[in-house]
């Protein structure tokens, strides 16, 4: 495995020597050539080594990981950004995305997680590093294998690599120059890149399976050149004389297609004469599997009628983001649909700014499921896979990808609910008994508030509440003020009537005659135990 450097940088001492000891950053295909204890030291370093990869902390004294990056890009040094950040860290790690870093990654660090997202850099900068290589000793190629060296001549050819004037070279050297009968079509095909995003651990897989299964059905009656295009889905370039190609191939790949489980998109051009026919088939081809890929099987689409929309996009992005984490706080299908479609339907118009706004949302959900009980790791591949792949999604596919990422939470959650109720519920009754406190000397404060506040049904929050404290809300509340009204006539010389305003009684009779009942006592009775 070639070796990329890597440079990591984090100014805690303990937790960068961590990072250098613990990891086996060669097997992720890694050498590393400098570290840093400071931002500082981070430009100098990396100015130095000229990294392929930086793994820094975003939260530094001083010069912060994002001041990094912005200095590097200022300088135009190529290299990939992993960052790392806290859970509370939810804007440094979105200006971190807006900056253009590869990923990031929550501490503590998964290792799972890190593995996979340094291995995405690795093949992310094998393949940049690949493209940018210059092609080299073409006669030795061609004496060594002239069909496999053409197809790599037809790809830099349609790619903008390489001239016409080059290319016919090759095809007369090769004695091989296309003639009046011959035409060119482009087929594009691959897997939809949403069940790449959602289904990870069968992609590659089932991607196999459909080009074996393409061109089995397909290019077995034609002559092709093969390679991958430049958003890496698959191109096939048919050279044939028959009039009726297209609809032949179009006809086969159908049937290809009706025989796989998982989504294929595909496109097809128009036949074109010539070499020049060769890039223009290639061109269509392309533009049209960008319209195919974006408006496929979509459980959204974005509003045709988008552009009319205004809004205010600071209160769009607050109010909107919010009751989208409360459906799925709720774990409420349908409330999730209703406040997804608004959202989409209110989102900026430029395809930029709907992304980012899609990044943002997604964002703030993982950091709500971070922060109450976790994910498992089919929710941490699936966010994983989203943001890995954001620079490929066009806006209109961003947001059936986030739709469904955000359904499946849901159904995580409920599973695990159906699993363990009152422990899975513990975070919500943590914030309940909060809210009881800090609201305890308000007369209404009722269930159905107290529901409201941690977003839950009040019939079922009632149901988790008595399973969780084995007392109803009524008899904690009633607990709760009485042991609050004890302690206050313990303290001092207080008068009944503070303490009723305190506890959220207001009646002095109806509050004696509940303190007797839980103390046996009345309050002047129990206060006179305390005095001096």
């Amino acid at each position: 495995m070639e070796l990329l450097k890597l440079v990591i940088v984090d100014d805690e001492p303990i937790l960068l020597q961590g990072l250098l000891d613990t990891y086996d950053w060669e097997s992720m295909g890694f050498e590393v050539v400098g570290s840093a204890k400071s931002g500082v030291q981070a430009l100098e370093v990396i100015r130095r080594e000229q990294p392929h990869v930086v793994l820094t902390d975003i939260r530094m004294k001083q010069m912060t990981g994002l001041m990094v990056m912005e200095e590097i890009q200022k300088e135009q040094i190529s290299c990939l950004f992993v960052v790392l950040s806290a859970y509370r860290d939810f804007e440094y790690a979105k200006h971190a995305c807006d900056l253009g870093a590869y990923a990031y990654l929550l501490k503590p660090i998964d290792d799972e997680q890190l593995r996979s997202t340094m291995t995405g850099a690795y093949n992310t900068c094998i393949k940049q590093l690949r493209s940018e290589e210059k092609y080299e000793s073409w006669e030795q190629l061609l004496l060594k294998d002239d069909d496999s060296f053409l197809q790599v001549v037809i790809q830099k050819y349609v790619q903008n690599l390489i001239p016409e004037e080059k290319i016919t070279e090759v095809f007369s050297v090769l004695h091989d120059l296309p003639d009046n009968h011959d035409f060119f079509i482009t087929v594009c095909a691959d897997i939809d890149l949403v069940y790449k995003i959602t289904n990870s651990l069968d992609y590659e897989a089932s991607r196999y399976a459909v080009i074996q299964e393409l061109e089995a059905h397909v290019f077995e009656h034609f002559s092709y050149w093969k390679f991958e295009g430049e958003d890496g889905n698959y191109v096939f370039i048919i050279k044939t004389q028959q009039k009726n190609a297209v609809r032949q191939i179009k006809t086969l790949l159908e049937q290809a297609k009706n025989e796989e489980k998982c989504p294929v998109i595909a496109s097809i051009s128009k036949p074109y004469k010539g070499i020049s026919g060769i890039r223009k088939s290639y061109e269509e081809a392309q533009k049209l599997f960008g319209i195919a890929s974006a408006s496929g099987a979509s459980a959204f689409t974005i509003p045709e009628d988008l552009e009319e929309q205004e809004d205010d996009l600071n209160q769009f992005s607050e109010d909107r983001e919010i009751r989208i984490i409360n459906s799925i706080r709720k774990n409420d299908f349908v409330e999730l649909k209703e406040t997804f479609i608004d959202f989409i339907y209110h989102l900026p118009k430029e395809e930029a700014r709907q992304c980012q706004y899609l990044h943002k949302v997604m964002l703030r959900v993982q950091f709500m499921l971070q922060d109450t009980y976790g994910m498992n790791e089919d929710m941490k591949n699936q966010f994983a896979n989203y943001y890995s792949n954001l620079n490929h999604l066009p806006a209109v596919k961003a947001v059936d990808v986030c739709y469904k990422i955000l359904c499946r939470a849901i159904e995580l959650r409920q599973e695990e609910a159906g699993k363990n109720e009152t422990g899975y519920f513990k975070e919500y009754m943590a914030e309940a008994v909060a809210y009881i406190e800090e609201h305890l000397q308000e007369e209404d404060l009722s269930i159905i508030a107290t529901a409201a506040h941690v977003y839950l049904n009040p019939v079922y929050f009632g149901r988790i509440f008595k399973s969780t404290f084995h007392m109803t809300f009524k008899q904690y509340l009633v607990k709760k003020r009485m042991d609050k009204a004890k302690r206050m006539l313990e303290e001092g010389d207080t008068s009944i009537r503070t303490i009723c305003e305190e506890v959220g009684i207001s009646n002095p009779s109806y509050f004696s005659q509940l303190f007797k009942q839980y103390t046996g006592k009345l309050p002047s009775e129990y206060k006179k135990e305390y005095e001096v």
